[in-house]
């Protein structure tokens, strides 16, 4: 009994107190799109559940974005799959370019590849995973030094499920490179630009205690219709016409306001200030109420 509570109180310590902020995503179309403001408003039509889109009541919703890409991309009347963090930011938005398919495939999409449900035309989907710059962590995110994205193309089956067909490779991408990853006979390949990111503090060694919203990374990529796709390459060449100027930060996350050279096209999704304090005293209390219920 004993070691028991000894293990349990250990456990609630180290446990670490991350506030993960909700993400939302909905299919709908673009009525206002402004970059001065940079106000973006989707009437949806439906909202993903996990599996699938359903249909959902019609209704605006307003949210805001710094992707210049985006308003240099979207229009009023566009179809779009975008997912909303904390009820206010648009971290990922995609351009639906087949709308007869199911599965709302996208001819481009920025913001964050993880958050976004739908696959790119070509049967294609993007996932990532971040390097942390761990001297650069502030509350629960930290610079990403780099990213290693994953490219595969998906199918369906009867009942709409998704699966995996084929793996077209990884590749390390740091800020402002691209790839072009291609599957061999596809009439689409994708160019993929990391623009800046971020990943979770949680990773480096010795992490303290510490709450905050998840890391969001930006990127831009677009499936490009091609007679023979190129091979899978990584270029330093931006998809977008305005090369991004990306200035790598030693003291703060990809989300925190640059002082000296801003990054067009890139998000600055709002920090949490840490608070260690209040996580100690929560895991305290949890633990005492355990102690309780083992006692009994």
């Amino acid at each position: 009994m004993k070691i028991s509570i000894i293990l349990l109180i250990a456990m609630c310590i180290v446990m670490p107190a991350v506030a993960v902020e909700l993400e939302e995503t909905y299919l709908g179309k673009v009525t206002k799109a402004d970059q001065a403001s940079g106000a973006l408003d989707v009437k949806i039509s439906a909202q993903w559940d996990g599996k699938q889109f359903a249909p959902v009541d019609p209704v605006t919703i307003r949210g805001t974005s710094t992707f210049d890409a985006l308003f240099e991309n979207i229009k009023q009347g566009d179809e779009v799959v975008s997912t909303l963090m904390g009820g206010e930011k648009w971290i990922a938005i995609g351009l639906v370019g087949s709308k007869q398919s199911t599965q709302k495939q996208l001819l481009w999409m920025v913001g964050d590849p993880n958050a976004m449900v739908a696959p790119f035309v070509g049967n294609y989907r993007v996932t990532y995973t971040a390097d942390p710059k761990c001297e650069s962590c502030v509350g629960s995110v930290c610079y990403a030094n780099s990213v290693d994205v994953t490219t595969t193309t998906v199918g369906y089956d009867s009942n709409s499920k998704e699966y995996k067909v084929s793996d077209i490779g990884t590749e390390t991408l740091r800020p402002a490179e691209t790839w072009d990853a291609a599957e061999t006979g596809n009439q689409q390949y994708l160019k993929i630009l990391f623009i800046k990111g971020e990943a979770p503090a949680s990773t480096c060694p010795e992490s303290e205690m510490i709450m905050g919203p998840q890391p969001v990374s930006d990127f831009f990529i677009k499936s490009v219709g091609v007679a023979s796709a190129p091979p899978a390459t990584r270029t330093e060449s931006p998809v977008a016409t305005t090369p991004p100027v990306v200035e790598e930060t030693t003291a703060v996350p990809a989300t925190m306001p640059e002082t000296e050279t801003p990054m067009p096209s890139t998000t600055s999704a709002p920090m949490a200030t840490p608070t260690p304090g209040f996580g100690i005293m929560a895991a305290i209390l949890g633990c005492a109420t355990a102690l309780v219920v083992i006692r009994r």
